[in-house]
């Protein structure tokens, strides 16, 4: 039983830090996980969960066909694996606005904090979009990837929409023109 709380716990640290969101507040949350049914290997150190399941931490909310947990025998990383059609991850950011990704395959490398979206995937905020055929996100060093698939007509789409980029522009100015402001997120 002890081994079956430990791998939970590996579960709930990957999804609390996904996207370095609001992992504050959502860490101090319940974990929530609704599966039609879930199966614990202990000695393996792997847990699955099948669904349709539908994971809650505070402002995090992960849906998927299955959901895994489970250290890689080769690496020794741990891996949480969402899969599909598609699976899908919502979470506020500090800011207040939501973050949504979508993939057939949805992979967390919890040593690496690596999130790895395969198979018609998406990430959008505020109606900003990137779509691709895989998107890889180091969460650490903030960078996003995309990549199409290499078919003929596949490609990457990014999608900004204007208004967005105009209010961070105000959004800054403001901030810059009032040190009072600056002072106070010190």
């Amino acid at each position: 039983m002890n081994l079956n709380k430990a791998l939970l716990v590996v579960l709930l640290c990957a999804c609390g830090s996904l996207a370095q969101a609001n992992t504050k507040h959502d860490l101090m949350q319940e974990v929530k996980i609704l599966a039609s049914n879930s199966y614990a290997d202990l000695k393996n150190k792997r847990i699955v969960y099948e669904g349709p399941v539908r994971l809650t931490q505070g402002s995090l909310v992960l849906n998927a066909d299955q959901l895994s947990s489970f250290t890689d025998e080769k690496t020794g990383k741990r891996i949480l694996l969402a899969k599909g059609k598609p699976a899908t991850y919502q979470q506020k950011v500090e800011d207040g606005r939501t973050v949504q990704a979508s993939a057939n395959e949805i992979s967390y490398n919890i040593d690496s904090r690596v999130m790895s979206l395969k198979g018609s995937a998406k990430v959008e905020q505020d109606g900003s979009q990137v779509t691709a055929d895989s998107i890889v996100y180091d969460i650490q060093k903030q960078q996003l990837t995309s990549q199409s698939s290499g078919k003929r007509d596949d490609q990457v789409i990014t999608i900004i929409q204007p208004e967005n980029y105009q209010q961070e522009l105000q959004d800054k100015g403001k901030q810059e023109n009032n040190p009072s402001n600056s002072e106070k997120q010190q």
